[in-house]
């Protein structure tokens, strides 16, 4: 059975330090969101208070109807993946995934059966008689994942599971969480300071900073639709521009440009430099200026151009490929540019 998992104005603070302030979220039964931030912002304060390793200051934490404040952590149906992956040396892979089920009282033929499943299900089938130290870092992701799915929780959930993976790995591993998610209709709740993961993985996202929620919605939402700068600049905006509009208009140092929200008074434009579109002829479009190009730079699989108009204004945008001139124009699309308050 599924269901919302609810926290209601959470607080924590650990001696003078706040960890977590009035947080409020609900995370959909059967969803993978995201909590995002920078180190110090709370994501795994967050995960430990879901789990019961740790108890909230004040606020309220329900798995449906159900409060868990006082709940035992072996009774709160919910499993956590954590960093380190704590496998036991001193077990076989096939113990260390049916270790929960032993610790629920499962007959032995039982456990070593629904282990065998689970294991198959993380693509690690035969492995059940090895020993963590013969795994690598991928494989011993996936034990972990296993062990923490095989009790089949309500919540998983996952504290940086893959930060210490390669590349490579991570895409594989975030592939196949992806897979299980879908597959088991668990809810999951992945911690990461990495965007590109959330993205990749999650339907909805948070972003955590000094302890207090940002902004929570769609990738969409947050990549598109940033309500703070602070927003915007974690998930890797480089372009913010002081501005002053009224309705549908917007000045940027002087240039009127268009919007596709109405927004009236003072803020800051910002566009995404991956939306930005660059001409070496002008187009007959809106949102079109004139720029000499700055800068010109690899970042393997895109080039990163710096622009700068005649007032001033530098603009950055990331293009599949480099100019062949200098004197170029740049196309701010009014449904990527985003206005948000001073």
């Amino acid at each position: 059975m599924t269901a919302d998992l609810r926290l209601h104005q959470v607080s924590k603070r650990f001696g003078p330090t706040l960890a977590l302030d009035q947080i409020t979220l609900t995370v959909s039964a059967g969803s993978l969101t995201a909590i995002l931030g920078p180190s110090g912002s709370g994501k795994s304060t967050l995960l430990h208070l879901i789990a019961g390793i740790i108890t909230p200051d004040q606020g309220n934490i329900a798995l449906g109807d159900r409060s868990l404040i006082g709940v035992p952590m072996h009774r709160r149906q919910v499993g956590l993946v954590p960093q380190n992956r704590l496998l036991f040396p001193h077990l076989s892979v096939g113990e260390n995934v049916a270790f929960g089920l032993k610790m629920r009282g499962v007959s032995r033929p039982e456990r070593e059966a629904l282990a065998e499943q689970m294991l198959e299900q993380v693509q690690l089938k035969g492995f059940a008689q090895r020993h963590p130290r013969s795994l690598s870092g991928g494989q011993a992701q996936r034990v972990a994942l296993a062990r923490a799915l095989v009790v089949r929780p309500r919540v998983l959930l996952l504290d940086e599971p893959l930060s210490a993976l390669d590349t490579h790995l991570r895409q594989d591993m975030q592939d196949l969480i992806r897979t299980l998610q879908a597959e088991t209709q668990t809810t999951m709740l992945l911690v990461t300071h990495d965007h590109q993961e959330a993205i990749s993985l999650a339907d909805q996202l948070t972003l955590l900073h000094q302890g207090q929620i940002l902004q929570q919605g769609s990738p969409v939402d947050l990549f598109q639709r940033p309500r703070r700068c602070a927003v915007a600049r974690f998930l890797g905006g480089v372009n913010f521009f002081p501005a002053q509009a009224e309705g549908e208009r917007v000045w940027i140092q002087g240039i009127p440009l268009t919007l596709k929200t109405a927004y009236s008074g003072a803020g800051w434009v910002t566009i995404r430099p991956e939306l930005v579109r660059v001409w070496e002829r002008p187009p007959d479009r809106v949102n079109v200026v004139p720029v000499s190009l700055e800068q010109c730079r690899s970042r393997g699989w895109q080039w990163q151009l710096q622009l700068r108009h005649s007032s001033g204004l530098v603009i950055q945008a990331w293009v599949q490929q480099p100019p062949g001139q200098s004197q170029l124009w740049v196309e701010c699309p009014p449904e990527h540019l985003w206005m948000m308050p001073d």
